[in-house]
């Protein structure tokens, strides 16, 4: 600070003019750059205020939104692989294939047909749950398999080349996709066929479900996701996923960081599936992708223990640039050191 009177007299003696205006000089010299001083603070911190980035808005209300959508596409993406997995063609081949059922097809042998198709499903390490075969124009000659089943599969049986017969085939029943999206996601599941309840893990069950909508039962809230796979041989059935409403903790990350948590989650529970989980790394990377139409890798500090080629760089978290595109990254550790990386395209 500049003083508020400047004392030119020092010890009785009188100061001569050169050092007063010296004085002078010096006064006004740190009156300046005290001033410059003070405005070179003022915009460093105009500077830091500027350049500091401003936090992530809280997802608040849509956080439910969020969880939503990565255990819908869970669930989407299991259904669509009982219609067209290697798993699935690989069936179908055992029935477009079998010269038992195709010979009984050209004789119009209907009791043999039959026999053919029982054989078919109940063949040990086949995954086909029902079959149902009709002639070309549609006529049943044979169903055999469960009751509730989900996802047909349609094709024509040919004989040198010649369509002698159709079918409609299924590797999955209703009960068995629910249990896989509950195992997978870990959320209660319910299945309705023709607006009535049928089976599921969250009872008594509402009445009726829609996407969107709340519903509340022993205290706990839960939004309704709403999936419409195909009905065996034909219609449609209704999935109600039941999503528990988010914690308030969960609600103050941001829509990013609330995805990336609920695929951690995923990881975590498509690993309980596997037993040793160590030994099995490469089953539980396959599945990931399979599940999540993402990448997945398994690391040991930088020794990569199963997936395919991965980045050179992956933190536990945040988003990445890979092969030309941009990447969210969850992650889950079973234990000390190991890490399973699970990449999703960045919405």
């Amino acid at each position: 600070m500049v003083p508020a009177t400047l004392n030119l007299m020092s010890k009785g003696r009188k100061i001569g003019a050169a050092t007063i205006t010296s004085a002078v000089v010096a006064v006004a010299v740190l009156i300046v750059l005290s001033h410059g001083s003070r405005s070179v603070t003022k915009a460093a911190a105009r500077s830091v205020s500027s350049s500091t980035p401003t936090p992530p808005a809280a997802c608040g209300p849509a956080s439910a939104d969020a969880i939503a959508a990565v255990d819908g596409t869970v669930a989407e993406r299991i259904y669509k692989g009982e219609l067209s997995s290697r798993a699935t063609s690989i069936d179908v081949a055992h029935i477009t294939g079998s010269q038992e059922l195709l010979s009984a097809l050209t004789r119009s042998d209907q009791q043999a047909v039959y026999t053919a198709v029982h054989n078919i499903v109940y063949t040990p390490h086949w995954h086909i749950v029902r079959l149902l075969v009709t002639t070309n124009g549609g006529h049943p000659l044979a169903d055999v398999g469960g009751p509730y089943i989900i996802a047909p599969v349609h094709g024509v049986l040919r004989f040198k080349g010649k369509a002698v017969g159709r079918f409609v085939m299924s590797v999955q029943d209703d009960l068995g996709y629910m249990k896989l999206i509950t195992r997978f996601v870990g959320v209660p599941v319910d299945l309705y066929a023709g607006g009535s309840f049928v089976m599921g893990t969250l009872q008594p069950a509402p009445s009726s479900v829609s996407s969107g909508a709340t519903f509340t039962r022993a205290g706990a809230t839960y939004r309704e996701l709403v999936l419409r796979p195909l009905a065996f041989p034909d219609g449609t059935l209704k999935v109600a996923m039941f999503i528990p409403t988010p914690a308030r903790q969960v609600m103050a990350r941001s829509c990013a960081e609330v995805r990336a948590g609920a695929w951690s989650e995923v990881i975590g529970h498509v690993a309980a599936r596997f037993h040793p989980l160590s030994a099995s790394y490469g089953g539980l990377v396959g599945t990931l992708i399979g599940s999540t139409g993402g990448m997945a890798y398994v690391r040991e500090g930088s020794r990569a223990l199963a997936g395919p080629t991965s980045p050179k760089r992956l933190p536990s978290s945040g988003t990445i640039t890979f092969r030309g595109r941009s990447w969210s990254v969850s992650s889950w550790s079973p234990q000390p050191a190991v890490r399973v990386y699970l990449l999703t395209a960045s919405s």
